[in-house]
This record gives structure tokens, C-alpha cells and sequence, in this order.
């Protein structure tokens, strides 16, 4: 629990932020004394909802916006410390209908935040939040991140592409801290 109280007073963007996962930690987040701004597009498909907010509403900044809005992205990044970015278009079932927008938000949404990051606040830290459905049919149990992936869907599919511009991007940073 040591490490927690170095959350206090961090300036801290969760995007996807009014979503299941989001809005629990940013609840956490506030009772620790950090800083949170939420971003949000409130899609309706998505799961956005002001309600899981309502006890932090006047302890957090709230904006509706999207991953997908560059220039509000390199806004919101450029003095954060910490970066949790859960934005996402969450169904498997739609990304086969709807495999643009799933690209859009899963993959250039993602890429939007990681080159506003590279480009106006290096030193931040950042978490991405992927899914199982990188690994496709699993093949060992239990399931570890060695496990070869094989997306079975459009969602795995680009999923699995935020994780790899992750890696590149964490490596092309790394390589910008080290040459300073």
C-alpha cells in the first residue's frame, strides 16, 4: 500500500474514464488525493455513464471528448503524470459489423494519445488496457502474456495492434529518455 500514497497529488488522465473499469478507478484514484481528469465520448454502445461518477463529480475534472480528437488529446496529455487509457470500442460482436470505427477507436484512437505523448510529455507514464482476445483459441492453461497470439475477430485484431504500437512507442521513448 506504500506505493499508493505516491499517487497523491498526481495529475492523472483516464480516458474511457465513465466506463465500468474507468470510473472504479478513478474513485480509487480521488480517495488516494490524485489529480483525475476523465475524458469520455459517452457513446452509447460503449458503456459511458455519468452515474458510476456522481460521488466524485465535483473532485475530478470531467470532459466529453474523444481519443479520437487530436488536439484535445495533445491538451489533455501535455501535463499529465499518469495516463490509464481504457477508451475503447468494448464489443467483439460490433468491430464485425462496424470495423472502421473499431480501427478508429481501438487502434488510431490509441495511437492518437501515444504521439501527442512522445511529442509533448515523454516523461508521463502510461497503461493500456488490452483484452483476452489477443490470445484467440487458448492453448495452455493458465494463460500467460508468452501465449502466441491469433485473434479470432476485428476486435482481437486491432487490439492486438494497440499492443504492438505500445511496444514500439515505449521503446522510441525509452530511446528519447536515454539520449537526454
Amino acid at each position: 500500500m506504500n506505493n499508493f500514497s505516491k499517487l497523491k497529488n498526481k495529475k492523472v488522465l483516464i480516458t474511457g474514464g465513465a466506463g465500468f473499469i474507468g470510473s472504479s478507478l478513478a474513485i480509487a484514484l480521488v480517495k488516494l488525493g490524485a489529480k483525475v481528469t476523465v475524458l469520455d465520448a459517452m457513446l452509447s454502445l460503449y458503456g459511458g455513464n455519468m452515474f458510476d461518477l456522481h460521488d466524485i463529480k465535483d473532485k475530478i475534472v470531467f470532459i466529453k471528448g474523444d481519443i479520437r480528437d487530436k488536439k484535445l488529446v495533445v491538451k489533455l496529455v501535455k501535463n499529465k503524470d499518469i495516463i490509464f487509457n481504457l477508451a475503447a470500442q468494448v464489443s467483439y460482436l460490433d468491430s464485425k459489423d462496424l470495423p472502421f470505427l473499431d480501427l478508429d477507436i481501438n487502434a488510431i484512437g490509441h495511437l492518437n494519445v501515444l504521439e501527442a505523448m512522445r511529442r509533448y510529455n515523454p516523461k508521463a507514464k502510461i497503461l493500456f488496457s488490452s483484452s483476452r482476445m489477443v490470445y484467440g483459441k487458448i492453448l495452455t492453461k493458465p494463460v500467460k502474456e508468452s501465449h502466441p497470439t491469433n485473434p479470432l475477430s476485428i476486435y482481437g485484431i486491432h487490439k492486438l495492434l494497440a499492443e504492438k504500437y505500445y511496444a514500439y512507442y515505449h521503446q522510441a521513448i525509452l530511446m528519447v529518455r536515454g539520449s537526454k
